[in-house]
């Protein structure tokens, strides 16, 4: 059973979903705007940050202790990238989230003085 690959779909992908299905129709175009640039920009870096920690050999992949699913994108497992390209959406969609509930439920202006 792929552990590290359902717990990148659980921890991520999964909560990043519900919570832009939640905020889908509350974002204006400017947010949704700022939120593709950010993984425009994210994305790309986690990307190469894979490689360069795989060049360095920071880490590296055995099926010994977790089995993988033997898909792999330029030497990296699938997993990987399922993690690397989902923390990015995950946590950006956890910040349009909190900013959604602070200016409707706190009554926070949208810049502090």
């Amino acid at each position: 059973m792929p552990r590290y690959f359902l717990t990148d779909i659980l921890i991520f992908w999964l909560p990043a979903v519900i919570i832009y299905l939640f905020l889908r129709k509350k974002t204006n175009s400017l947010q949704k705007k700022a939120f593709w640039i950010n993984l425009l920009i994210w994305c790309p870096v986690t990307f190469a940050a894979e490689y360069l920690y795989l060049w360095a050999d920071i880490w590296n992949f055995s099926e010994e202790f977790d089995p993988l699913l033997g898909i792999s994108i330029f030497g990296a497992p699938i997993e990987e990238f399922a993690f690397w390209f989902g923390a990015p959406v995950f946590y950006t969609m956890l910040y349009m989230l909190f900013d959604y509930l602070d200016r409707k439920y706190w009554h926070r202006r949208k810049y502090a003085r």
